[in-house]
């Protein structure tokens, strides 16, 4: 958890230095947030493994989209390493970059003020 909140800051940080200070609309910011690549997955190889072979039904949008990037990794990675056990493979898989950080703007407004130490209403 800390180092995703961690990513996410810097994440945050990036796009404020890029912008060279320009102030940016607070929902824009969140949502550019939300779609920026995230350097890993941040869940367990024992979740990957559930998402992926129990077909847990995902409960929204983001958990669904998170579900077909590992799958896709996942497939890749045994394609390239055929004789991988599955415990490499699922270790793997969730250390390989994400197209997003699978979060909604409110979670990462949250993770965001309370690293500022501002309040939000």
């Amino acid at each position: 958890m800390k180092q995703k909140n961690d990513d996410l800051r810097d994440a945050h940080s990036k796009i404020i230095k890029a912008n060279h200070g320009m102030r940016i609309p607070l929902n824009t910011l969140l949502a550019v947030l939300a779609e920026q690549p995230a350097p890993r997955f941040y869940i367990s190889p024992f979740t990957a493994w559930l998402y992926l072979t129990k077909h847990r039904n995902p409960k929204n949008k983001l958990t669904q989209e998170m579900i077909e990037d590992l799958q896709e990794n996942l497939a890749r990675l045994k394609r390239e390493n055929p004789d991988a056990s599955n415990i490499w493979l699922y270790e793997k898989v969730v250390k390989q970059p994400a197209k997003s950080f699978y979060m909604s703007p409110h979670r990462i407004k949250e993770i965001i003020f309370h690293y500022t130490g501002r309040t939000s209403k």
